[in-house]
Protein backbone atom coordinates (compact mmCIF):
# COMPACT_ATOMS: atom_id res chain seq x y z
CA UNK A 1 0.00 0.00 0.00
CA UNK A 2 2.87 2.38 0.81
CA UNK A 3 4.42 1.78 -2.63
CA UNK A 4 1.07 2.51 -4.23
CA UNK A 5 0.83 5.78 -2.29
CA UNK A 6 4.37 6.71 -3.33
CA UNK A 7 3.55 6.02 -6.96
CA UNK A 8 0.29 7.99 -6.72
CA UNK A 9 2.17 10.89 -5.15
CA UNK A 10 4.53 11.04 -8.13
CA UNK A 11 1.72 11.28 -10.65
CA UNK A 12 1.16 14.79 -11.98
CA UNK A 13 -2.01 16.41 -13.26
CA UNK A 14 -0.89 15.44 -16.77
CA UNK A 15 -0.68 11.76 -15.80
CA UNK A 16 -4.21 11.87 -14.36
CA UNK A 17 -5.46 13.67 -17.45
CA UNK A 18 -3.86 11.12 -19.78
CA UNK A 19 -5.51 8.27 -17.85
CA UNK A 20 -8.84 10.09 -18.23
CA UNK A 21 -8.37 10.35 -22.01
CA UNK A 22 -7.29 6.71 -22.31
CA UNK A 23 -10.46 5.65 -20.46
CA UNK A 24 -12.63 7.66 -22.85
CA UNK A 25 -10.75 6.25 -25.86
CA UNK A 26 -11.29 2.67 -24.69
CA UNK A 27 -15.00 3.43 -24.23
CA UNK A 28 -15.12 4.96 -27.71
CA UNK A 29 -13.48 1.88 -29.25
CA UNK A 30 -15.96 -0.38 -27.45
CA UNK A 31 -18.82 1.81 -28.65
CA UNK A 32 -17.66 1.59 -32.28
CA UNK A 33 -17.47 -2.23 -32.02
CA UNK A 34 -21.01 -2.38 -30.58
CA UNK A 35 -22.67 0.21 -32.82
CA UNK A 36 -20.80 -0.11 -36.12
CA UNK A 37 -19.57 -3.71 -36.01
CA UNK A 38 -16.30 -5.60 -35.80
CA UNK A 39 -14.78 -4.27 -39.04
CA UNK A 40 -15.27 -0.61 -38.10
CA UNK A 41 -14.15 -1.32 -34.56
CA UNK A 42 -10.91 -2.91 -35.74
CA UNK A 43 -10.41 -0.05 -38.23
CA UNK A 44 -10.75 2.56 -35.47
CA UNK A 45 -8.52 0.62 -33.05
CA UNK A 46 -5.79 0.28 -35.69
CA UNK A 47 -6.20 3.93 -36.67
CA UNK A 48 -5.75 4.98 -33.05
CA UNK A 49 -2.65 2.80 -32.65
CA UNK A 50 -1.26 4.17 -35.93
CA UNK A 51 -1.73 7.79 -34.84
CA UNK A 52 -0.09 7.07 -31.49
CA UNK A 53 2.92 5.44 -33.20
CA UNK A 54 3.29 8.26 -35.74
CA UNK A 55 2.94 10.86 -32.99
CA UNK A 56 5.56 9.09 -30.86
CA UNK A 57 8.04 9.05 -33.75
CA UNK A 58 7.40 12.72 -34.51
CA UNK A 59 7.88 13.62 -30.86
CA UNK A 60 11.27 11.90 -30.81
CA UNK A 61 12.35 13.60 -34.04
CA UNK A 62 11.10 17.10 -33.17
CA UNK A 63 12.35 17.01 -29.58
CA UNK A 64 15.80 15.75 -30.62
CA UNK A 65 16.10 18.36 -33.37
CA UNK A 66 14.48 21.41 -31.77
CA UNK A 67 13.62 21.23 -28.08
CA UNK A 68 14.52 18.36 -25.76
CA UNK A 69 12.51 19.87 -22.89
CA UNK A 70 9.21 18.97 -24.54
CA UNK A 71 7.54 16.16 -22.59
CA UNK A 72 6.27 13.02 -24.28
CA UNK A 73 3.22 12.86 -22.02
CA UNK A 74 1.97 16.22 -23.35
CA UNK A 75 2.27 14.94 -26.90
CA UNK A 76 0.25 11.85 -25.98
CA UNK A 77 -2.46 13.99 -24.37
CA UNK A 78 -2.80 15.97 -27.60
CA UNK A 79 -2.87 12.78 -29.67
CA UNK A 80 -5.63 11.20 -27.60
CA UNK A 81 -7.66 14.42 -27.78
CA UNK A 82 -7.44 14.28 -31.58
CA UNK A 83 -8.54 10.63 -31.54
CA UNK A 84 -11.54 11.58 -29.41
CA UNK A 85 -12.52 14.75 -31.28
CA UNK A 86 -12.18 13.66 -34.93
CA UNK A 87 -14.31 11.08 -36.70
CA UNK A 88 -12.98 7.53 -36.75
CA UNK A 89 -14.69 7.13 -40.15
CA UNK A 90 -12.63 9.82 -41.93
CA UNK A 91 -11.79 8.26 -45.34
CA UNK A 92 -8.74 10.47 -45.98
CA UNK A 93 -5.56 9.19 -44.25
CA UNK A 94 -3.56 12.08 -45.73
CA UNK A 95 -5.59 14.51 -43.67
CA UNK A 96 -4.90 12.43 -40.56
CA UNK A 97 -1.16 12.68 -41.18
CA UNK A 98 -1.50 16.44 -41.83
CA UNK A 99 -3.31 16.79 -38.50
CA UNK A 100 -0.46 15.12 -36.61
CA UNK A 101 2.21 17.13 -38.48
CA UNK A 102 0.48 20.42 -37.69
CA UNK A 103 0.16 19.34 -34.08
CA UNK A 104 3.95 19.29 -33.79
CA UNK A 105 4.39 22.48 -35.79
CA UNK A 106 2.16 24.16 -33.21
CA UNK A 107 3.94 22.59 -30.23
CA UNK A 108 7.44 23.50 -31.36
CA UNK A 109 7.14 26.61 -33.52
CA UNK A 110 3.87 28.52 -33.00
CA UNK A 111 4.98 30.51 -29.99
CA UNK A 112 6.29 33.96 -29.12
CA UNK A 113 9.17 34.45 -26.69
CA UNK A 114 8.55 31.00 -25.29
CA UNK A 115 4.80 31.58 -24.94
CA UNK A 116 2.39 29.14 -26.54
CA UNK A 117 -0.09 31.05 -28.69
CA UNK A 118 -2.60 28.27 -29.28
CA UNK A 119 -3.67 25.02 -27.74
CA UNK A 120 -1.96 22.61 -30.22
CA UNK A 121 -5.11 20.54 -30.77
CA UNK A 122 -7.24 23.65 -31.34
CA UNK A 123 -4.61 25.08 -33.69
CA UNK A 124 -4.35 21.86 -35.69
CA UNK A 125 -8.06 21.27 -36.27
CA UNK A 126 -8.83 25.00 -36.55
CA UNK A 127 -6.16 25.81 -39.14
CA UNK A 128 -7.07 22.83 -41.34
CA UNK A 129 -10.72 23.88 -41.10
CA UNK A 130 -9.89 27.45 -42.16
CA UNK A 131 -7.66 26.19 -44.98
CA UNK A 132 -10.51 23.99 -46.23
CA UNK A 133 -12.54 27.15 -46.90
CA UNK A 134 -10.03 28.29 -49.53
CA UNK A 135 -8.25 25.11 -50.67
CA UNK A 136 -10.64 23.15 -52.94
CA UNK A 137 -9.15 19.68 -52.46
CA UNK A 138 -8.86 19.95 -48.66
CA UNK A 139 -12.12 19.02 -46.97
CA UNK A 140 -13.16 20.10 -43.49
CA UNK A 141 -11.73 17.74 -40.85
CA UNK A 142 -14.78 15.88 -39.54
CA UNK A 143 -15.17 16.58 -35.84
CA UNK A 144 -17.31 13.95 -34.20
CA UNK A 145 -18.24 13.85 -30.52
CA UNK A 146 -20.46 10.79 -30.81
CA UNK A 147 -17.54 8.79 -29.47
CA UNK A 148 -17.64 10.87 -26.30
CA UNK A 149 -21.43 10.52 -25.99
CA UNK A 150 -21.02 6.81 -25.30
CA UNK A 151 -24.10 4.93 -24.10
CA UNK A 152 -24.32 1.25 -23.28
CA UNK A 153 -27.52 -0.76 -22.75
CA UNK A 154 -27.74 -1.70 -19.07
CA UNK A 155 -30.96 -3.12 -17.60
CA UNK A 156 -32.90 -1.98 -20.64
CA UNK A 157 -31.68 1.62 -20.46
CA UNK A 158 -29.03 3.52 -22.41
CA UNK A 159 -26.52 4.54 -19.73
CA UNK A 160 -23.93 7.24 -20.64
CA UNK A 161 -20.91 5.60 -18.99
CA UNK A 162 -18.52 8.29 -20.30
CA UNK A 163 -20.07 10.94 -18.08
CA UNK A 164 -18.41 9.39 -15.01
CA UNK A 165 -14.75 9.90 -16.06
CA UNK A 166 -15.68 13.31 -17.49
CA UNK A 167 -17.18 14.41 -14.16
CA UNK A 168 -14.18 13.04 -12.24
CA UNK A 169 -11.84 15.00 -14.51
CA UNK A 170 -13.98 18.10 -14.08
CA UNK A 171 -13.88 17.79 -10.30
CA UNK A 172 -10.27 16.76 -9.70
CA UNK A 173 -8.10 17.52 -12.76
CA UNK A 174 -9.58 20.97 -13.34
CA UNK A 175 -9.06 21.76 -9.65
CA UNK A 176 -5.37 20.86 -9.89
CA UNK A 177 -4.83 23.41 -12.67
CA UNK A 178 -7.04 25.95 -10.83
CA UNK A 179 -9.47 26.43 -13.71
CA UNK A 180 -12.81 25.77 -12.04
CA UNK A 181 -14.08 29.36 -12.55
CA UNK A 182 -13.43 29.00 -16.29
CA UNK A 183 -14.89 25.50 -16.62
CA UNK A 184 -18.02 26.26 -14.58
CA UNK A 185 -18.76 29.61 -16.24
CA UNK A 186 -18.32 28.05 -19.69
CA UNK A 187 -20.44 24.99 -18.93
CA UNK A 188 -23.23 26.91 -17.18
CA UNK A 189 -23.47 29.56 -19.92
CA UNK A 190 -23.32 26.97 -22.70
CA UNK A 191 -26.10 24.92 -21.17
CA UNK A 192 -28.24 28.04 -20.64
CA UNK A 193 -27.71 29.11 -24.26
CA UNK A 194 -28.35 25.57 -25.52
CA UNK A 195 -31.64 25.32 -23.64
CA UNK A 196 -32.68 28.79 -24.81
CA UNK A 197 -31.97 28.02 -28.47
CA UNK A 198 -33.40 24.51 -28.17
CA UNK A 199 -30.97 23.54 -30.90
CA UNK A 200 -29.48 20.36 -29.47
CA UNK A 201 -30.53 16.95 -28.20
CA UNK A 202 -30.21 17.77 -24.53
CA UNK A 203 -28.10 14.96 -23.09
CA UNK A 204 -25.68 14.72 -26.03
CA UNK A 205 -25.16 18.46 -25.81
CA UNK A 206 -24.54 18.18 -22.06
CA UNK A 207 -21.82 15.56 -22.51
CA UNK A 208 -20.06 17.53 -25.28
CA UNK A 209 -20.07 20.72 -23.21
CA UNK A 210 -18.82 18.90 -20.11
CA UNK A 211 -15.99 17.36 -22.15
CA UNK A 212 -14.92 20.72 -23.63
CA UNK A 213 -15.11 22.31 -20.18
CA UNK A 214 -13.13 19.53 -18.51
CA UNK A 215 -10.58 18.76 -21.22
CA UNK A 216 -10.07 21.49 -23.82
CA UNK A 217 -10.90 25.05 -22.77
CA UNK A 218 -9.00 24.74 -19.46
CA UNK A 219 -5.62 24.07 -21.10
CA UNK A 220 -3.33 25.96 -18.67
CA UNK A 221 -0.97 27.71 -21.12
CA UNK A 222 -3.66 29.21 -23.38
CA UNK A 223 -6.37 30.21 -20.89
CA UNK A 224 -6.57 33.11 -18.41
CA UNK A 225 -5.26 32.85 -14.84
CA UNK A 226 -7.28 35.20 -12.63
CA UNK A 227 -10.72 34.20 -11.36
CA UNK A 228 -12.59 37.15 -12.90
CA UNK A 229 -10.74 36.76 -16.22
CA UNK A 230 -11.61 33.05 -16.29
CA UNK A 231 -15.31 33.70 -15.66
CA UNK A 232 -15.50 36.38 -18.36
CA UNK A 233 -13.58 34.22 -20.82
CA UNK A 234 -15.82 31.21 -20.16
CA UNK A 235 -18.99 33.23 -20.75
CA UNK A 236 -17.67 34.88 -23.92
CA UNK A 237 -16.50 31.57 -25.37
CA UNK A 238 -19.89 29.95 -24.71
CA UNK A 239 -21.69 32.73 -26.60
CA UNK A 240 -19.11 32.76 -29.40
CA UNK A 241 -19.41 29.00 -29.97
CA UNK A 242 -23.21 29.24 -29.94
CA UNK A 243 -23.11 32.17 -32.39
CA UNK A 244 -20.84 30.32 -34.82
CA UNK A 245 -23.04 27.23 -34.54
CA UNK A 246 -26.10 29.33 -35.42
CA UNK A 247 -24.23 30.67 -38.46
CA UNK A 248 -23.47 27.04 -39.40
CA UNK A 249 -19.71 27.59 -39.38
CA UNK A 250 -17.98 24.20 -39.68
CA UNK A 251 -16.21 23.03 -36.52
CA UNK A 252 -17.54 26.06 -34.66
CA UNK A 253 -16.09 24.90 -31.32
CA UNK A 254 -12.46 24.88 -32.45
CA UNK A 255 -12.82 28.04 -34.57
CA UNK A 256 -14.15 29.87 -31.50
CA UNK A 257 -11.39 28.45 -29.29
CA UNK A 258 -8.77 29.40 -31.89
CA UNK A 259 -9.99 33.01 -31.72
CA UNK A 260 -10.12 32.82 -27.92
CA UNK A 261 -6.54 31.52 -27.70
CA UNK A 262 -5.30 34.39 -29.84
CA UNK A 263 -7.23 36.91 -27.73
CA UNK A 264 -5.58 35.58 -24.54
CA UNK A 265 -2.15 35.71 -26.18
CA UNK A 266 -2.74 39.30 -27.36
CA UNK A 267 -3.86 40.27 -23.85
CA UNK A 268 -0.65 38.80 -22.39
CA UNK A 269 1.42 40.87 -24.83
CA UNK A 270 -0.28 44.04 -23.63
CA UNK A 271 0.27 43.34 -19.93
Amino acid sequence: MSKFKQLAGKLTTYHHFLVFLIMLTILKIANVFIVDGIDDGLHFALLGVGLIVISSVLHLVFSAAFDKSKKYINSMISTFLIILMLSHADPEPVRGILVILLLYVSKFFVKYKGMNIFNPVVFTIGIITLLSFVVPFLNVPPMDFTGIDIRFPIAGKEIPISILPILLALIFNVARVRKHPLAISFIATSLLVGVTLDAYESFSYLIIILFIGAAVIVEPKTSPIGTNAQIIYGIIMAFLIAGLECLEIPNAIVIALLAGNFAIFYRKLKT
